[in-house]
């Protein structure tokens, strides 16, 4: 009687890596996969982060649409990857093929879930290419490796939403089926449109979809997201892969696919053993949660320099224009003891209570401006969770009610002002236009210790509503605390 022995550990692992490399070349040669899966992330991101963004000085939103679009790559490999083809290979008979084959257990699904990590891969280094030699975004290299991986890794869980899609519909329906989902999903995550600018009731439902938690881990990264919850963030991201995994496995042994192999439930054990390692791992710190704010200081000096000459129209037609900027352009010197400008709502600071939040801001006048100058604004505060997206600073309002007046500073060709501080990155935020202009214009600085001028030419700020401008705000959107002061600052 011949018994049969085991696989040899080399020949096992060669047979996995084999089914991984005919997998990814299978989706490689397959234009209709590959073409819209590679470059619609690069395209869009080129589109509204770079001609939208960096290149009509809006280098805040660059950074942040970078990182959104980074998310929207990870999640078409595996949502189209595992469900569409799943979905033709069970209804085709492929799978029952594959089960007589001399595989080893999981190689199926393995293949399919290292084939849509390396596409995220591609796609990751491709719009890191884009954004940092077209777009000139800050990046540190520690930022850059981080967002690798986050979305490498991030394109589990959409693994395992197609893999249960795919088990559920027909071949023929999956790419319907799954689109339905597909950019639904990426909308509602804010991954398009920023979340504080939708209705409070699609706020609250984006918590409920994966691509939301790995936006935000990907916005914090760079700073403009919330570190405190990163943990919560990959915990969340684990536990649904797992969720899903375990319903297509199960919908699928229904139908008689045994694509673990025939000693399902050690593989399975495996599964759930390494998806609580890894939420144990994230409460305790090991995947981050700490700033990266301190480097991307570094790094990002001079942001402000990252404006091109590419020329946009400043003056647009539409609603009525605001009141016309006065001759004088001094906004503020603080010479005088008081916070108080030649025209409008003086500068005044405050938190993001108003959305609720719970950042705070608060100013002072103090002895020794720029240039030797009799006195400056120090600004103070802190920074903290409790909204979409959190932030404090001090904001001028330059015509009537506090963001309801409108002012036309298209005659004026210059924004300039003094500043120093603690050596962060801080955010120059315009917010104009009727109905308001989203995303605003976000210019990036650096409150460096000694006193520095920062200076825009608005004419290559087409990202802002020259005609119709209502706040400009001076802030901190990185969590903790905070100090900058600012000097002489004017619209000339």
């Amino acid at each position: 009687m011949r018994t049969a022995t085991a696989m040899p550990a080399s020949r096992l692992w060669s047979a996995y890596f084999r089914e991984i490399r005919c997998e990814f070349l299978k989706s490689w040669r397959t234009p209709a996969f590959a073409v819209p899966t590679l470059f619609f992330p690069v395209m869009f991101y080129v589109l509204f982060g770079i001609f939208l963004g960096s290149m009509r000085g809006n280098a805040d939103q660059a950074l942040i649409t970078f990182a959104n679009f980074g998310v929207f790559g990870a999640m078409g490999p595996g949502l189209f990857g595992f469900g569409v083809s799943l979905a033709i290979e069970r209804e085709q008979g492929l799978l029952t093929l594959k089960q007589a084959l001399p595989q080893p257990p999981g190689a199926y699904l393995l293949a399919r879930a290292c084939m849509a990590m390396l596409f995220v891969a591609v796609i990751s280094v491709l719009l890191t290419v884009m954004a940092v030699t077209l777009g000139e975004v800050p990046l540190t290299f520690g930022q850059m490796t981080q967002l690798f991986f986050i979305d490498t890794l991030g394109a589990l869980p959409f693994c395992a939403i197609g893999m249960y899609m795919g088990s559920l519909v027909s071949g023929q329906a999956s790419p319907a089926i799954i689109n339905c989902v597909f950019l639904p999903m990426a909308f509602l995550s804010g991954l398009f449109i920023p979340l504080q600018v939708m209705p409070v009731m699609l706020q609250k439902l984006a918590p409920v979809f994966p691509a939301y938690h790995q936006s935000q881990l990907a916005l914090a990264t760079v700073g403009r997201g919330n570190a405190d919850d990163f943990g919560m963030h990959v915990a969340v991201l684990a536990g649904v892969t797992l969720l899903f995994f375990l319903l297509a496995v199960k919908r699928m042994h229904g139908s008689g696919f045994r694509l673990l192999g025939a000693h399902p439930k050690r593989a399975l054990g495996t599964a759930a053993v390494v998806a609580a390692v890894l939420v144990a791992l994230s409460f305790s710190g090991v995947f981050g949660g700490k700033s990266t704010e301190s480097e991307d200081a570094n790094a990002a000096t001079g942001a402000g320099s990252a404006v091109t000459d590419t020329p946009a129209p400043s003056v647009e037609a539409g609603p009525p224009a605001g009141v016309p900027a006065p001759p004088e352009g001094l906004i503020a010197n603080f010479d005088a003891g008081s916070a108080q400008s030649p025209y409008g709502i003086g500068i005044q600071s405050n938190g993001d209570q108003f959305q609720g939040g719970k950042s705070t801001a608060s100013q002072q006048l103090v002895e020794g401006g720029a240039n030797g100058s009799k006195g400056a604004l120090e600004i103070t505060g802190e920074v903290r969770p409790g909204t979409q997206y959190p932030s404090a600073g001090a904001f001028f309002f330059p015509e009537g009610p506090p963001t309801e007046g409108l002012m036309d500073y298209t005659k004026k060709k210059t924004l300039s002002f003094y500043a120093r501080g603690d050596g962060k990155q801080y955010t120059v935020l315009v917010l104009s236009g009727t109905p308001v202009r989203m995303p605003p214009l976000m210019l990036g600085f650096t409150a460096s210790p000694e006193w520095q001028k920062h200076e825009f030419q608005i004419e290559n700020l087409g990202a802002a509503d020259w005609q119709r401008v209502r706040l400009i705000g001076w802030m901190q959107t990185a969590q903790g605390a905070f100090q900058f002061q600012l000097d002489d600052i004017r619209l000339e």
